[in-house]
């Protein structure tokens, strides 16, 4: 996912959970007899089976995955080997071609997923998963988990980015109340800014786009999240694989929509300069202005509460805290659209052990164990247990599963490279610090598009 470093990890398999690197397993030799296991019972006693998994995450998050398996291990009496690496997208690859796949692999690119499949080694999901993954995700994650009208994979665990951070503390002290359309936070907008007219270092927005080889992520989110909000589902869809110009007319009036933040001298850039600033502001940084009263507003995913921990343990994140967030509004209250991504797990074998596990990772049981194991981790699963969140994260997780809520994966991670993480990035960049038009700036990405690509 855009936007997230991971720091290398060893990826050799050892015994022991819980370990730094996140690789571990969990020998279920001596099975749990408590009743946390009841809910496991439909799972049979797999004792001496072993099931190999291999993931993208290590240290915490690779921690917290060895800690949910070991609640099926636990309970089934199966050995569940994690081995999560950073470079799993490179080498899962080269496992499969040369006949060493693991029985699970989980994957948050789409592209890996359909290429993995097209190899011919990927198993069907067993029919017990698969009617998991239709009782518990929205038809959106249903989309994104087929391939040619087939399920091909499961949902695991999702990111929501659509969100605008905001100080509760400050709204309070103003009389500023948080905005349910549009129009509502454009006017919003206006008024923070009439109200800091006497300090020209305080203003309504802080954004940054700096984040050295990733530079200019933070921009198409803005512009994908207007995409969504001012076109709609069918023209977001068009516009990912290129059945629609880059640069439509409909996407050209969705990017002016929010230039009319993103380029009002009056309007940003809250604790850092003037629009130029924009493009050199580390992303990592943008948030601190909130709380240190140079800035009001902040678009960004909820996994930049982990920015807010990091710089200060003691900045309260709540709803009357230091820091809290709402999801970016769309033009009328009802019409609910969120941006995010997620990982998929799939699997290249059909062992009833196997089958068995992706029922789990289908399940709320898995759902529940891994929020449970992590703070800072959501699904899309509607069988999770809200009441194992923190605030913040069950704020994600109901923008995400709230009924007649529009889901769609980040655009830029599903186009291809040479504009996902390439021109689209850098033409963000390009549209504050070379101040270039929103036309131009859409031009010149529709002109990267590579040729063998439709």
């Amino acid at each position: 996912m855009k936007g997230l470093a991971l720091v290398v990890s060893s990826a050799t398999l050892f015994g022991m959970a819980g370990c730094g690197s996140g690789n571990g397993s969990g020998d279920g030799s001596k099975k749990a007899d408590s009743a946390s296991c009841t809910a496991y019972k439909k799972y049979g006693d797999l004792s001496g089976k072993k099931i190999s998994t291999y993931t993208p995450w290590i240290d915490q998050e690779g921690d917290a995955t060895v800690k949910a398996f070991n609640e099926f291990a636990n309970c089934t009496g199966a050995k569940v080997e994690h081995e999560g690496s950073r470079d799993m997208a490179a080498q899962l690859p080269v496992r499969v071609k040369a006949g060493s796949a693991p029985d699970v692999a989980i994957m948050p690119q789409l592209g890996m997923i359909k290429n993995m499949v097209a190899t011919g080694k990927v198993k069907d999901v067993p029919a017990k998963a698969a009617a998991n993954v239709k009782k518990y995700y929205s038809k959106d994650w249903q989309d994104y988990s087929t391939l040619d009208g087939k399920l091909v994979s499961i949902p695991v665990d999702a990111n929501a980015k659509s969100f605008i951070w905001y100080s509760p503390k400050a709204f309070k002290e103003k009389g500023y109340k948080v905005p349910t359309t549009w129009d509502e936070m454009m006017d919003l907008t206006k008024k923070i800014a009439d109200d800091n007219k006497g300090d020209t270092s305080v203003k309504p927005w802080s954004v940054g786009l700096e984040g050295g080889a990733d530079s200019g992520w933070p921009g198409t989110d803005w512009l994908e999240d207007a995409v969504l909000r001012f076109t709609d589902a069918d023209t977001y869809n068009k516009w990912v694989d290129h059945t629609i110009p880059f640069n439509d007319p409909k996407i050209l009036a969705a990017f002016k929509e929010i230039g009319k933040i993103l380029k009002d001298p009056a309007y940003v850039n809250g604790g850092f300069g003037d629009i130029q600033s924009i493009a050199s502001t580390a992303w990592q940084d943008a948030g601190t202005p909130l709380v240190d009263g140079k800035g009001y507003l902040m678009h960004m995913a909820l996994f930049y509460q982990s920015n807010y921990q990091t710089a200060n343990p003691d900045i309260k994140i709540a709803k009357d805290g230091d820091v809290w967030a709402f999801p970016m509004p769309s033009k009328d209250a009802q019409h609910k659209s969120m941006i995010g991504g997620g990982d998929f797990a799939i699997a290249f074998s059909d062992k009833p052990e196997v089958q068995k596990f992706e029922e789990f990772l289908s399940s709320p049981e898995y759902a529940n164990a891994r929020a449970k194991a992590m703070t800072g981790w959501i699904t899309a699963n509607t069988g999770l247990d809200e009441k194992n969140l923190k605030p913040i994260d069950k704020l994600a997780y109901e923008s995400l599963t709230a009924e007649g809520t529009t889901f769609r994966f980040d655009a830029s991670d599903m186009m291809p490279a040479e504009v996902g993480t390439g021109s689209f990035w850098k033409q963000m960049i390009a549209y504050f610090a070379q101040n270039k038009s929103e036309q131009q700036v859409l031009d010149a990405v529709e002109e990267s598009w590579p040729s063998d690509v439709k």
